[in-house]
């Protein structure tokens, strides 16, 4: 799951400025690409389920009709606000004086200054201001965030977050996510191709039926949309939909014609419409993309099955939770997404595709822990303001509960809606914590079967870079699939595939 993108130059405007536009202007129907609209606030947008379409209209994700202008700027200042808040709770856990430093603190903190205020961003790259002082500036900050939120809140808000977490609970995520009937047909055929593809394979038979309705897998909507950000495909709780990039996707499409159409079809499929069209009357395509990005859609369905087996996803919809990316998810959807990939090497050799994620499985068969870190390091620099172990959202959480407890009232309702507060950011707590000693059963259970397999994982990557050096048409390519083959083999100590591999050489020579 990708999270909502930091925000850096967006809209300055205050709530108040906001209310003071020109009654004709901000009744206007909105123009995106003339309102601050950036591919970091289009993707901000996007997962929240906007549209913004081609021409400039920005429809909205329940009425999916187009907005006024004043609609939108409402919307681009609320993930302004948003971005801001992320960083400073992640500087105020970044600058805990009980936390042991990480090598990666410092390009961290100087990606999150862009969200903060000047003054504060000057404060916290500077090694010589005092610490105290500070995070005493962020929590002040934060205040005022808070306020800003709060007061854009209504009593229904409130009683509608404070309800108990049960699979219909309601929230503010989009019921469905496609806005043309041809969009919902095109995803119901990749969601079919999909089921048939990874359902081809025994472990991808257990992912599937972990979303199991009825007996039957129930997989969320698939959409194709532009991520702007090299994100292949994310599970966006918002709408519990998984979404393709539209690039990965082109790419899988163009892939299906020969090289001397492919310029051509690509310039075809330039608009949303034609690309939904071509993929409507071409079940060929939409196999191809299935082909091209199971693994991933695997890492998603993961992401999906989470959403449904805790509470985490929908109570950070309702704002009860901080809106993080769990480092923890991300671990089992990588781990699952692995494992998937472990089985194909198994049964389906020959449909591996040596890319990035080969290259990830790869590196988890070497060691779990530091192939862990490493992947817990890289969502952090990617993403410092999101990316957060639950121990680092549990503070977040604590610093929330403890910022409504000393929120003063003055009247009954203000009474009343502090108390709601409370009651939902104490669930939302004692989540967390349910989830970090979940989490753990998870693992170790899960881990065994990584570590416990390592022997099996060499002699099948070993057989994987035989057949890749038998097939290769370059000599440079053939010599080094034969030397990874030879090493795998020695490793896994099979005798007949270190005998294989020995003849393949001397042929070689």
């Amino acid at each position: 799951m990708r999270p909502l993108l930091a925000l850096a130059v967006i809209l300055a405007l205050s709530p108040a400025s906001l209310s003071a536009q020109a009654p004709a202007a901000a009744s206007a129907q909105a123009d995106w690409r003339r309102e601050g609209v950036d591919d970091r606030v289009k993707a901000g947008l996007t997962s929240l389920g906007w549209r913004l379409e081609d021409d400039g209209r920005a429809l909205d994700p329940k009425t999916k009709a187009p907005v006024t202008k004043a609609v939108l700027d409402k919307a681009v200042l609320d993930l302004r606000q948003d971005a801001r808040r992320a960083a400073l709770e992640a500087v105020n856990v970044m600058l805990d004086p009980n936390r042991p430093p990480e090598m990666g603190d410092r390009p961290r903190l100087e990606a999150l200054a862009q969200d903060l205020p000047p003054g504060l961003a000057a404060a916290v790259l500077d090694p010589k201001s005092d610490l105290s002082k500070t995070r005493a500036m962020a929590v002040a900050e934060l205040d005022k965030v808070a306020a800003y939120f709060d007061g854009g809140r209504t009593m229904a808000d409130r009683q509608a977050a404070a309800q108990p977490v049960s699979a219909g609970t309601p929230g503010p995520r989009v019921d469905l996510p496609y806005y043309t009937a041809l969009e919902r047909s095109v995803g119901e055929k990749i969601q079919a191709s999909a089921r048939s593809e990874i359902g081809r394979d025994p472990f991808g038979k257990t992912v599937l039926s972990r979303l199991n309705v009825d007996g039957k897998p129930d997989l969320p909507p698939i959409v194709i949309e532009d991520q702007n950000s090299g994100v292949v495909a994310q599970y966006d709780y918002r709408r519990r939909a998984v979404v393709l990039d539209r690039e990965g996707v082109l790419a899988s499409v163009v892939g299906t014609v020969p090289p001397r159409q492919a310029s051509a079809l690509r310039a075809s499929l330039s608009t949303r419409a034609a690309l939904m069209s071509y993929l409507e009357a071409h079940p060929e395509a939409v196999s191809a993309i299935v082909q091209d990005h199971d693994v991933v859609i695997v890492h998603e369905l993961t992401h999906a099955w989470q959403d449904r087996r805790d509470p985490i996803f929908r109570e950070m919809a309702r704002g009860n939770v901080p809106d993080v990316q769990p480092l923890e998810y991300e671990e089992e959807a990588y781990k699952t997404k692995n494992l998937y990939l472990r089985s194909k090497l198994k049964n389906d050799p020959a449909s591996v595709k040596m890319n990035d994620d080969f290259a990830d499985y790869v590196m988890m068969t070497h060691g779990v822990e530091s192939w862990k870190d490493l992947l817990f390091d890289g969502i952090k620099d990617a993403s410092p303001a999101r990316g957060q172990t639950i121990p680092s959202t549990r503070a977040i959480e604590a610093a929330r509960l403890e910022r409504v407890r000393n929120r003063s009232v003055a009247t009954s309702e203000e009474q009343r809606a502090k108390a709601l507060d409370l009651l939902a950011l104490t669930r939302g707590a004692r989540q967390l914590a349910e989830l970090e000693t979940a989490h753990a059963k998870r693992m170790a259970a899960l881990d065994p079967r990584i570590s416990g397999a390592t022997t099996a994982a060499y002699k099948d990557l070993g057989s994987y870079y035989l057949v890749q050096a038998l097939t290769a048409t370059r000599a440079p390519d053939r010599m080094t699939f034969l030397e990874k083959a030879g090493r795998y083999a020695n490793s896994s100590g099979d005798k007949a595939l270190i005998e294989e591999v020995r003849k393949a050489k001397e042929q070689k020579e």
